[in-house]
């Protein structure tokens, strides 16, 4: 869902043209031109390094330096020869593009929405610039400022499933879940077969207790894609809950078949087969839980129940004493309970 950073051509304008300067100079940055040219960015930065000692000063070099670190995705390098660019060209969009694109594929987004915002504001209607704007704003927790970009994006193309799953993620982010869920039932709308979006649907439904809708939209997305072990997750848990307990184990010991460090699938089982009183092979999947992910406390909490019912007293104390340990960290997650079911 996220557009690919490298995917510079269409945000840019090719690298600038070299005016006279020192003689030496330019025909070094000329000779890393001709190389960049023909895909050999390596050597390329040996030259512009090279017409750098010689003359700083030369307009464009650290452009060009920059792009052909860029194109060799050594991103931070990149990011340093576009600062000194802006240095001397504040206004330079080719520029601040680039930079903002080399903190983006670097994961800094907080910094890459600064720079793409510089940009957009030279070029506002650049929407595959505002784009990545806007998920720059989502993946640094900037909400406010990502669903005004989104909002925007969409007054463009009202039909983009993309850009409709991207602010419902944001919304969601921002605990607008009505808001959230409205997104995503009108991106499976307008793109019903797009990867994921009927598993984000379902998802905001299981978050709100809406377990039979959640189900419906995880068994869209495996339609699709059998092996989707999130939306084969969820699934299982959410029929747990609509107490559909054959259909639950079916889903969720594919799950473990096809990936067997899927927490909440190996909980699952536990507390399955824990109320069928089938404890050994309880103890197996609460274990497989904790190794998982032994910060959680509710792996720890049903496993200290099981061995409780099962006479092991030290043992149920030690994962008692986790859950004390980790409840003071993080709030043990809600149980769930099988009507008709006694917890072990």
């Amino acid at each position: 869902m996220v557009a690919s950073w490298v995917r510079v051509s269409a945000l840019v304008l090719a690298a600038c043209q070299l005016p006279a300067s020192s003689p030496e100079a330019v025909a070094e940055a000329a000779r890393g031109k001709a190389l960049a040219q023909e895909g050999k960015y390596e050597l390329a930065i040996q030259h512009y390094k090279a017409a750098l000692k010689l003359d700083s000063h030369l307009p464009g070099l650290y452009l060009n330096l920059g792009l052909a670190y860029f194109k060799s995705k050594q991103l931070p390098e990149a990011a340093a020869a576009f600062e000194e660019a802006i240095r001397a060209e504040p206004a330079n969009f080719q520029a601040r593009t680039l930079l903002g694109m080399s903190y983006y594929g670097a994961a800094k987004y907080d910094l890459a929405a600064k720079q793409l915002k510089f940009a957009t504001e030279l070029q506002p209607d650049n929407l595959e610039l505002r784009y990545t704007l806007a998920q720059s704003y989502l993946w640094s927790e900037q909400y406010a400022e990502a669903i005004a970009e989104f909002r925007f994006l969409l007054s463009k193309n009202p039909d983009s499933g993309a850009v409709h799953v991207l602010l419902g993620e944001v919304l969601d982010a921002a605990n607008r879940a009505a808001e959230a869920i409205a997104e995503f039932e009108a991106a499976v709308k307008s793109a019903p077969s797009q990867a994921e979006v009927h598993f984000g649907l379902g998802y905001l439904y299981w978050k709100q207790q809406r377990y039979q809708e959640a189900c419906r939209e995880f068994e869209a997305e495996l339609r699709s894609q059998p092996q989707h072990v999130q939306a084969l997750s969820y699934l299982g848990d959410a029929e747990m809950r609509l107490n559909d307990e054959k259909a639950a184990e079916g889903h969720l010991r594919r799950v473990v078949t096809l990936n067997a460090n899927a927490r909440l699938a190996q909980l699952d089982l536990g507390i399955l087969l824990a109320g069928r009183n089938e404890s050994e092979a309880a103890v197996q999947h609460f274990r497989a839980a904790i190794r998982i992910d032994p910060s959680k406390p509710d792996a720890h909490y049903r496993l200290g129940r099981l061995w409780k019912s099962m006479g092991h007293d030290r043992e149920a104390q030690a994962e008692f004493e986790q859950v004390k340990k980790l409840a003071s960290e993080e709030s043990p997650a809600p149980l769930i309970r099988l009507p008709g079911r006694k917890d072990p």
